[in-house]
């Protein structure tokens, strides 16, 4: 059984080929389009999962949590992004108006790491958006409750399947909701071999927003 060392893990990833270098001079006003492109590069490379990101949450006293979430889109303003209203980070995003997204992609040794307030989709949007899910994930949103016991996981698949077979309308469950995380502050970051690493760090005042390179 090998052992973890110093000299097992302390290795430092590298920007790989093709991927466009961060340079502070180049990188646009506005970070979320700057995130758009590493986001278009990542994804016609094909790498694994790259729109699975962390999403960190915190409670009203302070007590962080985190978990893995699916990024839906970047768009000029915010990151769009799903889940149970009455789940843990959907209770402590309503309490604090606020969370982090994390994501990294060993393919190209990039990472994003962004805080922000949370903006909660409306009851229009998030009927819309459910009506485009598939039926199976319509479903599935519908019969599991989040974090509560399953007690008789034959009886939910079951439910399920019967929900998917009946051909009916599947209604939006209203614990079932859509979340912007609008950045206010961004930090880019990209390996480098010697662990020089680039970093371009953004933040917002108000409407506009300044960045600049900062040390590792």
């Amino acid at each position: 059984m090998s052992r973890l060392t110093p000299e097992t893990t302390n290795s430092f990833p590298a920007l790989a080929s093709g991927a466009t270098p961060l340079d502070v001079a180049s990188a646009p006003e506005n970070p979320c389009l700057l995130l758009q492109d590493w986001v278009h590069h990542i994804l016609s490379i094909e790498a694994v999962e790259p729109m699975y990101v962390t999403l960190a949450t915190a409670s009203a006293s302070g007590v962080p949590s985190s978990r893995t979430v699916q990024l839906l889109a970047v768009e000029d303003d915010a990151l769009l992004f799903t889940t149970n209203f009455g789940s843990r980070k959907g209770v402590e995003m309503l309490e604090t108006g606020r969370a982090a997204v994390s994501l990294y992609w060993r393919e190209t040794a990039q990472s994003v790491n962004i805080t922000g307030t949370i903006v909660i989709a409306s009851d229009a949007e998030n009927d819309r958006r459910f009506a485009e899910d598939s039926r199976p994930v319509q479903a599935a949103r519908t019969v599991s409750f989040h974090g509560l016991p399953l007690d008789d996981e034959a009886a939910q698949l079951k439910a399920h399947g019967d929900l998917v077979a009946s051909g009916e309308i599947i209604p939006r469950p209203d614990y079932w909701r859509w979340y912007r995380l609008v950045p206010d502050a961004v930090t880019f970051w990209e390996g480098h071999p010697e662990a020089l690493n680039r970093r371009v760090h953004y933040a917002r005042s108000e409407a506009s927003w300044s960045h600049g390179a900062v040390q590792s």
